[in-house]
């Protein structure tokens, strides 16, 4: 019999249901929570999946300061991470186009080849395709199947490959885009953000060796290069010319040095400052560069015999050019000829135009030379025959040259220590008034102060076998201020026992100083004049300073301010071979000399009607300006007395005196040693 249920009461039936729900929400809550384990599991892996995949990235990137050694290492754990087909990688370089790099990764490089290939020296402009959108936008971009089967450039590779998606990505470094990474899979990029933040970390880290490869590449080119006008320096310039030397043929011939001065620089950082200087060096090289780079553009391209060349500022005003495999010497000279035209266009410096001229020296390879440096010496040394004529213009390098350029510089060697140990004596040539017509005699109105070296081995040097040597050396300053100061103690000795016999002050004869312009022109020139005077206690109105034209011609403003100042101390100032030089008006207008002193050159083809002429007109032009004349180089009697009738008031030369001893010359000042005159 079948026994029936027994109904629960309310209160127990309500009970049961209860307990049901509790139990279906546990049972809930345990898959919910399991459910919560697994995806955080989950997350907990695939985050500890990403880190592992940054930190060999980041360790990629540490170890490497070259960008072509880290990207296929990168491409490669992005793509095997994100099981993406294929992945590459293009530079940017100066914000324009993106440029294949052809640095790339795929597991199925034989399925993937057509979009390999595609791929591969691909440059794309700002806008234009997958990475040309990123450069533009600056943000990752991603293509799903639709886009990339209508519209990609390169969608025919991608679906012979079976590619569906693609994504770009910026590298940046601050602001600036230096690259752009691209990837394409076989699906669809769905979690778009997982891949960017793991693309973006790894981006970062290629950053990191595009700026370390970026920093060692400035230090390299600072290493190598001239800071002010980015030109190779003096370091680069040697490495490229010894390769250039050891790739030269059995005949060594085909390698020229070109050293280039520039003419004129000097006064310019005087005048203007040296950041005028440095403004006139910045565009020199601009315009070297460019005519070189012309020249160098008009060859024919793949021709193995093409001539190359490296400009380089080694220093200073100095600037070197090594030319290479030329197959024309005369290329030298032509290039020298249009780095001179280029210089002709004058530079604008504060405000105003300056020009600047240049003396080159050539030198050109052969048998004779063992290393570039002894081309680079022989160059040197043309340039410096250049620059010696005073013009400037090209010279190139010979042997007979080369002696004599190296007997110059052994002699500027003994010119060095003949300073040193005082080698040096002064000889003086008296000055004679010339008197009246039909005159004799004359009387001695002072001496001209003339160097004689007194060499150990050679004897007594006359100053024009060594003067030209000491100039060309800067020796010149310190000679001359040896000059100075002998002479003024001389003639202070002199001075002091004249006076002491009681001769009439107004017999005392003055000293006549020969002032080279290099020593005229030292700022502290004037200066030196005045303690040489107070520390000699010779009288200034008996001192006489002796210049050239050449003086005016390089700064007249200066040359009128120093003579104004030692005029003002009573010292007299005469202007040298007149009438050889830039002879102008206006420097005897402009500029306050007391004397005129007549080249020798005229006195000797006095014969001449036309040397006559001349001189006659200095003559009237100094009586005009109420200036003393004094003729220099009077061999013969009839020199002598043509000039006295002519009314030239002083003279000196062989026939009225030698150069003297000072014992002897000085003798000529006392009564019985009287001199004739003519």
């Amino acid at each position: 019999m079948k026994q029936e249920a027994i109904p629960l009461p309310d209160d127990a039936a309500m009970a049961v249901e209860r307990l049901e729900r509790l139990v279906q929400r546990e049972r809930e809550g345990r898959l919910q929570a399991e459910a919560i384990a697994e995806r955080g599991l989950r997350e907990l892996y695939e985050s500890q999946v990403r880190l592992a995949l940054l930190q060999r990235i980041t360790d990629c990137a540490n170890r490497s300061n070259d960008f072509s050694e880290a990207i296929g290492e990168v491409l490669k754990e992005i793509c095997e991470h994100m099981n993406w087909a294929f992945g590459t990688a293009y530079r940017v370089e100066g914000g324009g186009a993106a440029v294949s790099c052809d640095a790339w990764y795929t597991a199925e490089p034989a399925k993937l080849f057509p979009l390999v290939e595609a791929t591969r020296d691909r440059t794309f402009p700002r806008g234009e395709g997958l990475p040309g959108r990123v450069l533009r936008d600056g943000h990752p971009h991603w293509i799903d199947e639709t886009e990339l089967a209508a519209h990609a450039c390169r969608r025919i590779a991608a679906a012979c490959c079976g590619v569906r998606s693609a994504c770009g990505f910026p590298v940046l470094i601050g602001d600036e885009i230096v690259c752009v990474l691209e990837f394409f899979s076989h699906t669809s990029m769905l979690d778009k953000d997982a891949i960017l933040l793991t693309v973006t970390q790894a981006a970062t880290q290629l950053a990191r060796v595009i700026e370390r490869e970026r920093a060692r590449a400035t230090l390299l080119h600072d290493a190598l290069h001239d800071a002010m006008t980015g030109l190779p320096n003096r370091t680069l310039l040697d490495e490229r010319s010894r390769a250039a030397f050891e790739r030269l043929p059995e005949s060594r011939e085909g390698l020229a040095v070109l050293v280039i001065d520039l003419d004129g620089f000097k006064a310019i950082n005087d005048k203007y400052g040296h950041h005028a200087g440095d403004i006139v060096l910045i565009e020199t090289a601009r315009r070297f560069d460019s005519v070189i780079t012309a020249r160098m553009g008009g060859r024919r391209r793949g021709d193995q015999a093409s001539w190359r060349a490296t400009l380089a500022r080694v220093g200073g005003d100095e600037f070197v050019v090594v030319l290479d495999a030329l197959p024309d010497p005369a290329i030298a000279m032509d290039l020298s000829g249009a780095l001179i035209d280029a210089l002709k266009a004058p530079i604008l410096v504060a405000d105003e135009y300056v020009n600047v001229g240049l003396s080159i020296g050539i030198a050109h390879s052969g048998t004779s030379y063992c290393s570039v440096e002894q081309l680079r010496q022989d160059a040197d040394l043309a340039m410096y025959e250049a620059k010696s004529g005073g013009h400037g213009g090209v010279v190139t390098f010979s042997e007979s040259l080369g002696n004599e350029r190296r007997n110059r510089m052994a002699l500027e060697s003994e010119l060095r220590d003949a300073i040193r140990e005082k080698q040096f004596t002064l000889y003086y040539q008296p000055i004679f008034a010339l008197g009246k017509a039909g005159a004799n005699t004359g009387k001695l109105r002072g001496f001209e102060a003339l160097i004689r070296w007194n060499h150990p081995d050679r004897g007594l040097v006359e100053p024009g076998r060594f003067i030209p040597a000491a100039e060309a050396g800067g020796l010149i300053v310190f000679i001359g201020d040896w000059v100075l100061r002998q002479a003024c103690n001389a003639m202070a000795r002199l001075h002091a026992e004249m006076t002491a016999q009681g001769l009439d002050p107004g017999e005392l004869p003055y000293i006549s100083i020969n002032i080279a312009p290099q020593q005229f022109l030292q700022p502290t020139f004037s200066s030196h004049v005045q303690r040489v005077l107070l520390e000699t206690g010779v009288p200034p109105e008996l001192v006489r300073l002796e210049v050239t034209e050449g003086v005016a011609i390089i700064d007249p403003d200066q040359t009128r301010q120093v003579l104004e100042q030692v005029r003002s101390w009573g010292v007299k100032t005469s202007l040298d071979d007149f009438g050889t030089g830039y002879s102008s008006l206006s420097y005897l207008q402009n500029l306050p000399f007391d004397t005129l002193k007549i080249d020798r050159s005229f006195i000797a083809s006095m014969d001449d009607p036309k040397s006559r002429k001349i001189i006659r007109a200095i003559l009237d032009l100094a009586s005009n300006l109420n200036l003393s004349v004094v003729a220099e180089g009077i061999e013969t009697m009839e020199q002598g007395a043509s000039l006295r009738e002519m009314g030239c008031e002083y003279g000196q030369g062989y026939h009225l005196g030698r150069p003297l001893d000072e014992a002897s010359a000085f003798a000529l000042v006392w009564p019985e040693g009287t001199a004739s005159a003519a």
